[in-house]
């Protein structure tokens, strides 16, 4: 007779764990990789593993010492199965699937604004054009304290649980509670909440009176129209030259990619080819004259740009279409299928890589299981001066690959920049550091901006608002307010750090009057890769590629 004793039960619990994560694991591999084969005819058949786990289970179900949660069993078992592949596979419980889909969705229902959490405060950054908050008279710089009954200032509320307060279905009324700089009493909007679009353009401006520049934040299902949309403003507006700023852009679906890269290509190129062992090759080929195939342009790219991003990126450089700015990209090729069960949860799993139109895979390198070390590998660039110094950059020559045009592309690692642009640590000294590890600019921002509210709102321009900070001597007043907190530079500010603090200050002040577009027409007199990315289209006797 076995013993029954608490020592010999939790043993058992375990080895039936540890049965059951085997057999998830047959299973899973099974499904995919292993068909069914008949016996009669003289074949085989081999049995998918799903018979044996769910005998199994039975057997927990009815005979275990204990009662267990099957379900429970099975939502811990999952994670370490696709725990044990590449990095990019996932397991998504159905509690997060919603989560995890709105970004590419392209909307989401709540009331359509932008607000950042300052000093344990939610103060509104952007207002949705035409949503329901700019309906209801929510303006930017405005400071909700109360949802409905509940109170969400001074009381350290999670930003995320303020997000769930504001969020709801569309149609369905939220009373939001707020103060505003000038107005005594509080100002109450009654909202309807609504359909609320997230455009993956994050921004579009003209940079110069020829060149535009188009950010893109994710590749969704709206992109497409995004992007187009975007693209006749600035045709509007003089637009001659383009820069696609891809910079912390992780990427999104594949078909989003395809389009963009075909709007810049002529009918027949190769944009991308994906290879599994399961699915074979898949050619993505530009199936028509792209409208976009004469316009110069450069794309700028980081090492938080992925995916994608680096498909884009990777068409362009391949073909030569576009010189590439920037830092070398993150280094994703695999590429993920979603299989969704019936509960609501989700499966993505990495089904194949792949390649640019050179043949250059440039997934970065992984340890199956491994993914502590893969997370690291941002980090490890910086420690090694990657960042800082183009001779830095690890390139695998042994992948050598060639564009249409002759020229050495690597694979290996993400998208290597035919123009490097190092971080600029010029004027980052340890008095700059003390000031933005505490984002005290960007406190100070929003005290001046509230200050000056209606002045500042009444300015036509970016650069006629930088002039009237500087003819009001707005930094030597957030010096003296850094001076209050206990903060001063050792010695004179060098005029980099001077620079750097002054633009960044001004930029937020802008953003907290007006919108996105002014921050960054502001930002870009310290944004060296974006001035490259610039230089690199109003030059093409230096860059040649550029006018192709």
């Amino acid at each position: 007779m076995e013993s029954n004793t608490p020592q010999s039960r939790r043993p058992r619990r375990l080895l039936v764990f540890a049965v059951l994560l085997l057999l998830l694991n047959l299973l899973l591999l099974g499904m995919l990789f292993y068909g069914r084969f008949s016996r009669s005819g003289g074949g085989f058949r081999m049995l998918l593993p799903q018979s044996k786990l769910q005998r199994v289970l039975r057997l927990v179900s009815a005979a275990y010492v204990d009662s267990v949660s099957l379900d429970d069993l099975e939502e811990k078992a999952i994670p370490e199965v696709i725990g044990q592949l590449d990095p990019h596979s996932s397991y998504i419980p159905a509690a997060e699937m919603a989560q995890v889909a709105e970004p590419l969705r392209g909307d989401f229902d709540g009331i359509g604004v932008t607000f950042n959490m300052l000093t344990d405060t939610v103060i509104v950054q952007s207002v949705i054009s035409g949503g329901p908050s700019e309906r209801a008279g929510v303006q930017i710089g405005d400071r909700f304290i109360r949802v409905d009954t509940t109170t969400i200032a001074g009381v350290k509320m999670p930003q995320d649980s303020v997000v769930h307060l504001l969020r709801g279905p569309r149609g369905t009324l939220v009373t939001v509670h707020a103060e505003r700089s000038g107005v005594e009493q509080e100002v109450v909007f009654e909202i309807r909440r609504d359909k609320i679009p997230i455009n993956s353009v994050e921004i579009a401006y003209m940079a110069t009176e020829k060149v535009g520049v188009i950010r893109l934040s994710r590749f969704a299902q709206t992109t497409p129209q995004d992007f187009q949309e975007a693209v006749v403003r600035l045709a509007a507006q003089g637009m001659e030259a383009l820069v696609l700023d891809l910079r912390d852009n992780g990427g999104g679906f594949l078909e989003a990619a395809n389009f963009i890269a075909s709007l810049f290509l002529q009918q027949g190129q190769l944009i991308v080819y994906t290879e599994g062992r399961a699915s074979g090759r898949h050619d993505l080929i530009c199936e028509s004259e792209g409208s976009l195939r004469n316009i110069p342009l450069s794309i700028v790219i980081n090492e938080f740009s992925a995916s994608s991003s680096e498909i884009v990126a990777g068409a362009m450089q391949d073909n030569d279409r576009a010189l590439i700015v920037g830092r070398r990209s993150f280094g994703k090729g695999l590429v993920q299928e979603q299989f969704e069960f019936p509960d609501g949860s989700g499966l993505r799993l990495t089904t194949s890589r792949y390649y640019t139109p050179s043949g250059r895979c440039i997934q970065k390198a992984y340890t199956l299981g491994n993914e502590a070390d893969y997370e690291q590998e941002l980090a490890t660039r910086f420690a090694h001066g990657e960042l800082l110094e183009a001779d830095s950059i690890h390139q695998d020559t042994l992948q050598q690959f060639h564009t249409v045009g002759g020229r050495t592309v690597y694979g290996g690692g993400g998208i290597m920049p035919d123009v490097f642009v190092p971080i600029d640590t010029t004027g980052v000294t340890p008095f700059y550091q003390q000031v933005t590890r505490r984002v005290l600019h960007y406190r100070y921002a929003q005290r001046y901006a509230d200050a000056h509210r209606e002045v500042l709102k009444g300015l036509d321009s970016p650069e006629a608002m930088r002039r009237w900070l500087q003819e009001h001597n707005a930094f030597g007043d957030f010096l003296q307010y850094l001076a209050n907190q206990g903060i001063r530079p050792k010695g004179r500010i060098s005029p980099e750090t001077r620079h750097l603090l002054e633009i960044q200050l001004f930029a937020n002040i802008a953003r907290s009057v007006h919108d996105n577009a002014w921050f960054y027409l502001m930002i870009q007199d310290i944004d060296t890769t974006l001035q490259k990315a610039v230089e690199v289209l109003e030059k093409p006797e230096k860059y040649p590629l550029a006018a192709v």
